[in-house]
């Protein structure tokens, strides 16, 4: 493949060593016992999610002589597993493609594949109906159960059946279109307006993201980013001592959404959004979602963090914002610095540095 070469992996020191799960070669020899081809004759990189010195998942389309398959390796030190799609060990259930059609009320329908992270989770839709599909029952109690709880709250998928054998939801699909990042500015006060509706609202059993657990969920990015570029690993570790040090009085939560971006978001009409995905709720700062939402842009292209900060003066004119957004900007573009190395993009160094210095002038902000 042309381009920059891919991140070294995390558990092997030995650069060259790691660098095989990138070969098409050898991986057509890891892949030959779960799909009986050992010929690759084209290898894409989708994207690679680890813990240094622990794990990592790579996630790969490969093309053999029998057309084109998505697969993933995970490897744990010395043992890696494969995992081809539908075939995840982890989601049984994504297996008997038949009976999620006929749990569906599909019997018979090809589904669409929207998503698959290797182990955890996947999305299909058929026809009219969307399933999703997870690793553990109570993950996909949580879920059924916010959705119920959310429609009165703001415009979502609405849930129609829970299947805790399969670990699987179902839900009506949203006819429209999902956001993009140009239309992040021009929706930004319908977002906001969804953020808002959602803050109203009473639930109970939610946990607290906090300023704590914000900055916990940055550690994997840092880590990741750490491995792969050494060089910047003490300014990331500044940063991030930074942001600890410096962490605002923890604000009167609210309902947040936890992951609130343009990919959440669906427009059904003219001048109208849904949002997806509520599995994510949480309490916390009102300024978690806004600063999710504005720092969604940031992902290593030049003038990144300039475009999320005039998103964010507009959205300034929608709604109150707390003396804390700054620090939660801040944190959201941390977390964000291992974009590059996740989504293997073929500049990933030279994105990755940008991601970096947008970490420190964001953190200047605090």
């Amino acid at each position: 493949m042309s381009g920059s070469s891919p991140p070294p992996l995390p558990d092997d020191p030995g650069v060259p060593a790691s660098r095989r799960l990138f070969d098409a070669r050898h991986v057509g020899e890891l892949i030959g016992p779960a799909t009986g081809h050992r010929r690759v004759d084209r290898l894409r990189w989708r994207y690679l999610a680890g813990v240094p010195g622990e794990s990592y998942t790579i996630r790969y389309e490969v093309t053999t002589e029998l057309g084109v398959s998505d697969l993933a390796i995970e490897a744990r030190g010395a043992n890696t597993e494969v995992f081809v799609h539908p075939d995840d060990p982890r989601l049984p259930a994504l297996g008997d493609i038949a009976g999620l059609a006929t749990f569906a009320g599909q019997g018979g329908v090809e589904p669409h594949h929207l998503a698959w992270v290797p182990g955890e989770r996947a999305t299909l839709r058929f026809g009219s109906a969307v399933v999703k599909v997870y690793a553990a029952s109570s993950d996909a109690v949580i879920a059924h159960d916010r959705m119920h709880r959310v429609r009165g709250a703001v415009a979502t998928s609405e849930p129609i059946a829970l299947d805790e054998e399969r670990a699987a939801t179902l839900q009506a699909a949203l006819v429209g279109r999902t956001l993009e990042r140009r239309d992040a500015a021009p929706w930004a006060s319908t977002a906001i307006g969804i953020l808002e509706q959602l803050q109203d609202a009473q639930f109970d059993g939610l946990a607290l993201l906090g300023p704590r657990e914000v900055l916990q969920l940055a550690s994997a990015p840092v880590g990741l980013v750490s491995f792969c570029r050494p060089e910047l690993g003490d300014r990331l570790q500044e940063l991030a001592d930074h942001l600890r040090i410096n962490a605002p009085t923890p604000a009167t939560p609210v309902v947040a959404h936890g992951d609130f971006n343009v990919g959440q978001l669906i427009v059904t009409g003219a001048t109208s959004l849904a949002v997806v995905d509520v599995d994510t709720l949480c309490l916390a700062s009102p300024s978690l979602d806004i600063a999710g939402y504005a720092t969604n842009l940031v992902s290593g292209r030049p003038d990144d963090l300039t475009d999320a900060l005039l998103l964010l003066e507009q959205i300034s004119h929608h709604t109150d914002t707390t003396d804390d957004l700054d620090w939660y900007v801040a944190a959201a573009v941390l977390r964000r610095v291992d974009r590059a190395i996740r989504r293997v993009k073929r500049d990933w160094p030279e994105r990755t540095q940008r991601l970096v210095e947008a970490a420190e002038a964001a953190v200047a902000r605090v």
